[in-house]
């Protein structure tokens, strides 16, 4: 079979068997086009079709190759983790805006989801940045990245969580602090002014997913109550109470900004 073949019968999207194709062939999407009548093994026809399989039944693909881009740079991932989605990024952008300017600000970054910064005080004084529910460590690392004079810490809920977000400061050469702990409970290593950037769950437990979601990603991550505001009520709550907290950047339902200006108006 040739990639021309093994693309044209594929039973799923053109783009998930191309990723897929390129994850076995360990090459790029471009080499598809130009290496079109290339023979697979025997082998690689094998693991192929087994991966075309397992996203006929709706995992997703980046489960099965392991791995996701992420503000251009590639990021392990396992079903112990969200999939980093590109909405995101724009929560990372927000949070690099902020710590330059300490502004409050609302920004649509998805369907009904938005990023929100709160300042909790003088945000120019922001010496360390924490991570709640860290994940794979995509904002951590990035964050990093882009801003290495801050020290960053990350921490999650989650053991595995944690062990993934270890593995990619690890690959991308980057030092964080990460720790399994709920919410706040890392601020306790804190010791400079900080703020906090949090994609936490958010999403209503009664609100219905498409099923490689529901089926494959860690609940934990995702859900938080009837009306998904549960996590950023108690992460708002321990930020008020932290002296060294600064100012929050979360993503969230565009309904839970209600959240944010009470905050901002007792503080």
């Amino acid at each position: 079979m040739t990639i021309k073949e093994a693309l044209e019968t594929a039973e799923i999207e053109r783009l998930d068997a191309e990723i897929l194709l390129c994850h076995v062939l360990e090459c790029s999407r471009e080499s598809l086009i130009t290496q079109s009548n290339r023979e697979l093994t025997e082998n690689q026809h094998e693991v192929l079709q087994e991966l075309y399989k397992r996203r006929e039944a709706l995992e997703p693909v980046a489960y099965i190759t392991g791995t996701k881009e992420f503000y251009g740079r590639p990021f392990i991932v396992t079903s112990d983790v969200l999939i980093p989605r590109p909405a995101t990024e724009g929560l990372v952008e927000l949070a690099l805006d902020f710590i330059k300017t300490g502004n409050s600000e609302v920004r649509d970054i998805d369907t009904d989801v938005i990023a929100i910064a709160v300042p909790l005080g003088d945000v120019s004084e922001t010496k360390a940045i924490l991570d709640v529910g860290t994940g794979s460590g995509c904002i951590a690392i990035t964050l990093k990245k882009q801003l290495p004079e801050l020290e960053v810490f990350g921490t999650d809920i989650s053991e595995e969580a944690v062990e993934v977000a270890k593995r990619n400061a690890e690959f991308s050469v980057v030092k964080i602090n990460n720790s399994k702990g709920s919410l706040l409970d890392a601020a306790k290593n804190i010791d400079v002014p900080f703020i906090v950037v949090s994609n936490p769950p958010y999403i209503p437990e009664e609100e219905p997913l498409m099923k490689d979601v529901a089926d494959y990603e860690p609940s934990l991550a995702l859900f938080s109550g009837e009306d998904g505001g549960d996590l950023v009520r108690e992460l708002l709550k321990q930020a008020v109470a932290n002296p060294l907290c600064r100012g929050v950047v979360v993503e969230c339902k565009k309904e839970h900004q209600k959240l944010f200006e009470n905050i901002s108006r007792s503080t």
